[in-house]
């Protein structure tokens, strides 16, 4: 994490430096060494001001804070700023209506190829009823999904239909 600290009409002392590095540290959880930390210190009769703004990939976190006192306004706002960086990372790893997903797979088998990693493996019916390629173009047409697996009434064989990159569609059978 780059953290750069710049004062406004205050000098920035060695151990106020080593105090604001160890309060946003804290973050680095979330943030990753490429990260950009930027907090401004400023001083303006009894208002002693923190902003932060801190922005690494999908994170962007930004706040303010003004007290009497310079110690209060940092730990105040790395307060803030954490809250605002879990909210995040509750927002990214979280699917609408569940619980937060975990992001390693479930161990569900595993394979002599890779001893330590699960195989995943996820089935879904084939169901529906024969149609022609035609058919299975206007109905993919209709789906979010990029391909459609399924019964080629002319032949009986299972086949494939794929939507290509310039609006067509690929039509893939064994032969």
């Amino acid at each position: 994490m780059k953290l750069n600290i710049t004062g406004r009409h205050i000098e920035i002392t060695k151990a106020f430096n080593q105090y604001v590095r160890k309060r946003f540290k804290k973050w680095s959880n979330f943030l990753g060494p490429q990260a950009s930390v930027h907090v401004i210190l400023s001083v303006e009769g009894y208002r002693h001001q923190v902003e932060v703004i801190a922005k690494d990939g999908p994170y962007l976190a930004n706040g303010k804070q003004v007290t009497k006192d310079m110690y209060q306004s940092v730990d105040l706002l790395a307060e803030k700023i954490g809250h605002q960086l879990m909210r995040q990372h509750e927002r990214l790893t979280t699917v609408k209506g569940q619980r937060p997903r975990d992001r390693s797979l479930p161990p569900l088998a595993k394979t002599k190829d890779t001893p330590g990693r699960p195989l995943r493996i996820e089935m879904e019916p084939l169901g529906g009823k024969p149609m022609t390629a035609e058919e299975a173009a206007l109905q993919l047409q209709g789906l979010r999904s990029d391909f459609l697996v399924f019964e080629d009434i002319e032949t009986g064989q299972l086949a494939v239909i794929q939507k290509d990159r310039a609006g067509g569609f690929k039509l893939i059978t064994k032969d």
